[in-house]
């Protein structure tokens, strides 16, 4: 069976894996990945709002093959609980930090995607997304 490597990135720090995991098929590799994501969230808790944990496998040349990612995120829903406001950022100012992490992110899965050819109108949607959303938190403060 060949050996894969589970490299794991928890938002933070990014563990290469040096030892590899053997796997039985394609589909074998999918769910190793995607059932380690949870365990990894559950053990490094998010310290802040959004986090995301992320394992890139790779085969046996080094060629990363499939990616699993999780994005763990918490948001308040009202502007104050029994009298009290809630502790963190203003809800609008957290939404929009939240959206333009969500546009670097899609922005860097295409571009490890391989879908280079199609990364310049892609480039144009995310850099008027990420406009927007400056603009926004300008306007809010």
């Amino acid at each position: 069976m060949p050996l894969f490597y589970f490299d794991i990135h928890d938002g933070y720090e990014f563990t290469r894996d040096d030892t590899g995991i053997e796997c039985s098929s394609l589909e074998d590799v999918s769910k190793q990945a995607v059932d380690v994501l949870p365990d990894i969230a559950r053990e490094e808790l998010p310290n802040g709002p959004r986090r995301t944990f992320q394992v890139k496998v790779r085969d046996g040349s080094g060629r990363h093959v499939f990616r699993a990612s999780l994005t763990l995120a918490s948001s308040w829903m009202v502007e104050e609980v029994n009298g009290e406001h809630p502790p963190g950022e203003d809800r609008r100012d957290a939404a929009l930090s939240r959206t333009k992490t969500q546009v670097r992110a899609l922005r860097r899965e295409f571009s490890e995607d391989g879908l280079a050819p199609a990364m310049d109108d892609l480039d144009s949607l995310f850099s008027v997304a990420e406009g927007e959303v400056e603009r926004l938190r300008k306007q809010n403060k």
